[in-house]
C-alpha cells in the first residue's frame, strides 16, 4: 500500500463547490477514473481520501490537495490524466506524488486578494494605525484579531482597471488560523462607515500552502 498526494486547481465556476461536495466529487472521480485506490474497512466502505487544509466555499486556488492510498502500483501521470478525464470543468489535477511533508507542517498561506475597489481609495483603509477584526472562538465567543502586521508586509498593487489587489500571507494551521474574509469585512466596515460604498466585493485566490520555514507544501 502506498501513499499518494494528488495536487489540482480549483478555479472559475468550481468555487463554489462546498468541501463536503468537493469529497463527493473526488471520490466519484477516483472510482470512475478506475484508480486502485484503498477503501476503509467497516459497514460502509469508501475510498480513503484526505484533504489538507480545505478550502472555503467561495475561494479558488492554485495548489490545493488530496491523499489517497493505492493498494498496487499505477504511474503518476496516468494518475493526472485519468484524474482529468472525469473531473468537471474547474477542477484540474496537475502532479501527483509521495507525500513528502504532513498536513500538520503547514502554517501559513498565501492569499491573493482582488477588490471593487480602486487602489487610490482602498489606500485610505491600508493607511489606519490599526486594523482590527473580531474572531469567533471555537466556544463560540468572540476576540479581537489586530490585523495591521499582516496588511503592512501584504504586496499592494492594482488591476488594470484600476482595482486593489493584495497578495498576503496568513496563518493556516491547527494553532492559529485567520481567513482572509476578515480583511474583507473589515473593510467593508470602513467604508460604510464613512459612507462611500454600501458594499465591497472581494475575489479570493489561494496561491499556496507553506510550512513554518516558508516551504510550499508538497
Amino acid at each position: 500500500m502506498k501513499e499518494i498526494r494528488i495536487f489540482f486547481r480549483k478555479c472559475g465556476r468550481a468555487k463554489y463547490i462546498s468541501h463536503l461536495d468537493l469529497m463527493r466529487t473526488m471520490t466519484r472521480a477516483v472510482r470512475r477514473a478506475g484508480i486502485p485506490v484503498w477503501y476503509t474497512q467497516g459497514f460502509n466502505k469508501h475510498p480513503y481520501i484526505t484533504f489538507a487544509a480545505p478550502l472555503s466555499l467561495g475561494f479558488e486556488g492554485l495548489t490545493e490537495s488530496m491523499d489517497i492510498k493505492l493498494i498496487q502500483d499505477i504511474g503518476m501521470e496516468d494518475i493526472v490524466a485519468d484524474m482529468n478525464s472525469v473531473l468537471p470543468s474547474g477542477i484540474e489535477v496537475y502532479s501527483a506524488a509521495e507525500p513528502v511533508m504532513k498536513a500538520g507542517d503547514i502554517e501559513k498561506a498565501i492569499y491573493k486578494l482582488t477588490f471593487s475597489i480602486r487602489l487610490k481609495d482602498f489606500a485610505a483603509f491600508i493607511e489606519q494605525d490599526s486594523i482590527t477584526a473580531e474572531k469567533r472562538t471555537k466556544k463560540g465567543g468572540l476576540r479581537l484579531i489586530e490585523l495591521k502586521p499582516f496588511i503592512e508586509q501584504a504586496n499592494i498593487s492594482e488591476n488594470e482597471d484600476g482595482s486593489a489587489v493584495m497578495e498576503v500571507t496568513l496563518p493556516c494551521g491547527s494553532t492559529q488560523t485567520i481567513n482572509p474574509l476578515l480583511i474583507v469585512s473589515v473593510c467593508n466596515k470602513f467604508f460604510a462607515d464613512k459612507g462611500l460604498q454600501s458594499h465591497i466585493f472581494c475575489d479570493v485566490l489561494r496561491l499556496d500552502l507553506l510550512d513554518g520555514q516558508g516551504n510550499s507544501f508538497k
